[in-house]
């Protein structure tokens, strides 16, 4: 079982824990919300082209990432079991996983905690990880790919592929969809892609991009029913293993080999922080960075900029689309110079310049501040044929606590609204809702233009402290 060896090999270790955190960051800082479009039928077609649609909007993801597979050879047995609970935010791009990875292997078992924060610094991804008592950093220049946007339009494509079950299931206690079907090995590779696979086998030897791309492999997807996002995707990998193992030993029995991602709960992560412990130890960068916005202080301490109060010029019903940004009041759809006049400008390492947007579709942008703040914006083409994202018009604009938490800044919507406004103030200014969700930790109020769903007010509560936590208004026709 010379296969078993390697996982006991000093370093090695380390090495399989950055290939799945590289695979995380991925995985998870792309799984985003919106609310789902109403009145379609519920098939595997309408289902995974919504969830392709709605998690390009959410802001952080708790999750849970289980791994294991058991193999056994001439009555030897070996596994190995990696659980993981994960926090992710998009903006700043960040991670914190926390859990456990254990061996098993001739009768003795081997257990490591393991505790990894991934964050945005000095223009790279830096990964803490805490492993046998210790920190570590690495850092990568591969930031983009880390952030990867589009994992679930390989499955959205593939949705012929699926087939929904008659009843409903419970996941976390909720109702959800469920589908199953067998997916082609290159569709799973941009689901869990082949660093997950090869974190059973560092050395890449025994599974690769171009022999998972022939498999077929079963996979299930269960789908939260009240807003269509993920809520559980399984991988069984068993079959595979056998086929790709078989060959290189005899009488091999594969146990069990699956991955399962279990989405606990979107847009509830607060600021994900590298303790002062594990920079210092670990040697990161130094206090004058601001945690993970990457964003300096000035020598006193402070930052630039302060809030604007409300212009004259913001109108009070929302669908007048008048966004008030610091001192500056734009009507949407905008152009990009509008916004950069009221000091942002496009954050091009998540989204390039000349990244191209197909007629009448749009691409979802970060603009920020001089101190890190930003907010996320819908970048429309309006035009006949595809162009750059920096030729598109800003369609949509997009604000959390987060944004705006430091009041360094402003985003204003029609009414006055902003955020940390009371839920009745919002309700007594917009008027009746099209469109209500109320959920454990925060209540969706939708408003939509006559004829249109593109155009829209949406509003979203924190249900404890019944205060606005997040504004989206949106002019995409």
């Amino acid at each position: 079982m010379c296969w078993l060896k390697r996982y006991t090999e000093e370093g090695k270790i380390m090495k399989r824990k950055l290939l799945v955190f590289g695979l995380l960051v991925s995985l998870i800082l792309t799984v985003v919300l919106a609310a789902a479009g109403c009145g379609k039928k519920a098939t595997p077609e309408n289902l995974l082209a919504d969830v392709n649609k709605n998690i390009k909007e959410i802001k952080s993801v708790s999750a849970n990432m289980n791994v294991t597979a058991e193999m056994s050879v001439d009555s030897k047995t070996a596994g190995i079991v990696m659980d993981m609970d994960i926090d992710s935010t998009r903006k700043p791009a960040a991670t914190h996983m926390k859990g456990s990875l254990s061996f098993k292997a001739d009768g003795s078992d081997m257990s490591t905690d393991v505790e990894v924060y991934a964050v945005e610094e000095d223009d790279e991804l830096a990964a803490y990880t805490y492993a046998r008592g210790e920190w570590s950093r690495t850092g990568s220049d591969n930031v983009d790919n880390a952030l990867d946007e589009n994992v679930f339009k390989a499955i959205s494509k593939a949705h012929a592929s699926f087939e929904k079950k008659d009843k409903l299931v419970e996941v976390n206690g909720k109702d959800c969809f469920e589908l199953e079907g067998k997916v082609k090995g290159k569709v799973l590779n941009a689901v869990i892609g082949e660093g997950m696979l090869n974190s059973f086998d560092p050395s890449g030897s025994m599974i690769d991009e171009e022999e998972l791309g022939k498999k077929t492999i079963p996979c299930t997807i269960d789908i939260y029913k009240d807003k269509v996002l993920p809520a559980r995707i399984h991988v069984d990998l068993k079959k595979v293993a056998e086929e790709i193992y078989a060959d290189a030993y005899d009488k091999l029995e594969v146990k069990d080999y699956y991955v399962e991602i279990n989405y606990l709960g979107y847009d509830e992560v607060e600021k994900i922080k590298v303790p002062k412990e594990a920079r210092e130890a670990a040697g990161g960068s130094s206090p004058d960075f601001d945690d993970n916005t990457g964003s300096k202080e000035k020598g006193n301490g402070k930052k630039e900029s302060s809030p604007a109060g409300q212009s004259k010029e913001l109108k009070d019903e929302w669908n007048s689309y008048t966004v008030q940004v610091n001192d500056k009041v734009l009507t949407l759809p905008c152009k990009i110079e509008d916004l950069e006049a009221a000091g942002l400008s496009m954050d091009t390492v998540n989204t390039p310049e000349d990244y191209i947007v197909n007629a009448g579709e749009y691409e979802l942008a970060f603009f920020e501040d001089n101190n890190g703040n930003s907010i996320m914006v819908d970048m429309v083409n309006q035009t006949d044929s595809a162009c750059k994202v920096s030729e598109c018009l800003i369609g949509g604009i997009q604000a959390d606590k987060y944004s705006v938490e430091a009041g360094e800044l402003s985003v204003i919507f029609p009414g006055g609204i902003q955020i940390g406004d009371d839920e009745a103030k919002v309700l007594s200014k917009y008027g009746e809702t099209d469109d209500e969700y109320k959920g454990e930790s925060s209540s969706d109020y939708s408003w939509y233009d006559d004829g249109s769903y593109e155009n829209r007010c949406q509003i979203i509560v924190d249900a404890k402290e019944k205060t606005v936590s997040q504004m989206t208004l949106i002019r995409h026709e």
